[in-house]
């Protein structure tokens, strides 16, 4: 924990705005049809009201015509094979958050909330290949709706993932936000803050100018 820095934080944070991007890219053709020919996002296959919605999404790509299922297909599975690479840049970098943070604490209890906030980052990171691998074994024209057991199970799981890692990032920044307006920060770490703005600057204006996304073609 000790050997980590903000320097190795810039590093991950870049890299994962980076996989972000080439995420959104692939994201503009996800397109299914469900009775009409509509867009989708990833949230709608992580958070599905339902087994069927999830199962209508996942069948209607194979219901467009032809060119536009195969770029949806292949942009879908090329999203999750590519967020299996994402994961850990996002989770590591809550846990270099979490553990610096730990270290800077002047209580013991502040030091075990935030070492535990950090480790616990490797449970939203191994649901999240479970998630992956679940979604990618379903993406097949003949998908069929999971039990409501399973699909419970699903949004559990889904419900732990979100919960576990926006904890860790909400009470990280809360923290940091609280060092810097009391001033109880090492002078040569504003060079990091400007760093990661700058980052998500490009972020910014990379998506702006780049991600636009294709119309639908018509049955």
């Amino acid at each position: 924990m000790y050997t980590i820095n903000w320097q190795l934080f810039c590093i991950f944070f870049g890299i994962m705005l980076l996989i972000s991007f080439l995420m959104a890219l692939q994201g503009r053709h996800f397109y299914t049809k469900d009775v009409v020919i509509r867009k989708f996002s990833i949230m709608d296959l992580e958070i599905p009201a339902t087994p069927l919605e999830l199962k209508n999404v996942l069948a209607g790509l194979y219901d467009l015509p032809p060119e536009q299922s195969r770029k949806s297909i292949g942009a879908l599975k090329g999203q999750l094979y590519l967020d299996f690479l994402y994961m850990p840049f996002a989770y590591g970098c809550i846990y270099i958050a979490c553990a610096l943070i730990s270290g800077k604490m002047e209580h013991d209890a502040g030091k075990a909330v935030f070492t535990a906030l950090a480790f616990l980052q490797f449970l939203p990171w191994l649901f999240d290949i479970i998630e992956n691998i679940y979604l990618l074994s379903k993406i097949k024209p003949d998908v069929k709706a999971s039990s409501n057991p399973v699909h419970k199970a699903y949004l559990a799981m889904e419900a732990a993932k979100w919960g576990i890692a926006l904890t860790g990032a909400i009470c990280a920044i809360a923290a940091l936000c609280y060092f810097w307006l009391s001033g109880s920060y090492a002078s040569d770490s504003v060079r990091y803050f400007v760093f990661i703005v700058a980052e998500i600057i490009i972020f910014a204006a990379l998506l702006k100018f780049f991600i636009k996304t294709p119309p639908p073609q018509k049955a």
